[in-house]
């Protein structure tokens, strides 16, 4: 479960910093790397793990580049969710933070469980990828 942003805040799971344009730049370019580099692997039996935690990592990187430009430094996945959530909830809709969730909660559980991965769940993770960099891209650019 994705708490409030303040929860995050006071626990010390997020910390106030400097906003910091250059490093959210820095972070938005590596993801959309990772995502190209994702993008060309193959997804089978044997690569779906791979391929999602990738994908996952390059959502994740280019929603800390929007709390880098807010002032903020997650120590926790969750934390950058509920950062979205809080700042950013005209931007993107419930069906795209449940995503951003439940390839979280795939990824740990790939990652610290060694469980399997799904071609499909992989595949989708790539799609949703490419649709929220895409949109982090224009919100950086508008320097929301």
């Amino acid at each position: 479960m994705i708490n409030s942003f303040k929860y995050y805040l006071s626990g010390g799971y997020v910390k106030k910093k400097t906003p910091d344009s250059e490093e959210a730049k820095a972070l938005l370019e590596k993801a959309k790397n990772r995502l190209e580099y994702t993008k060309s692997r193959e997804v089978n039996d044997k690569t779906s793990q791979f391929v999602l935690e990738d994908a996952y990592e390059a959502i994740r990187e280019s929603a800390q580049a929007l709390m880098s430009v807010k002032g903020f430094k997650p120590y926790s996945h969750e934390a950058t969710i509920s950062f979205i959530k809080e700042f950013y909830s005209s931007d993107f809709d419930e069906g795209e933070f449940h995503k951003f969730d439940r390839f979280r909660q795939l990824r740990n559980d790939s990652v610290y469980k060694a469980k399997t991965v799904a071609n499909e769940d992989a595949k989708a993770s790539v799609l949703f990828a490419i649709e929220f960099i895409n949109k982090v891209n224009i919100l950086l650019k508008s320097k929301k």
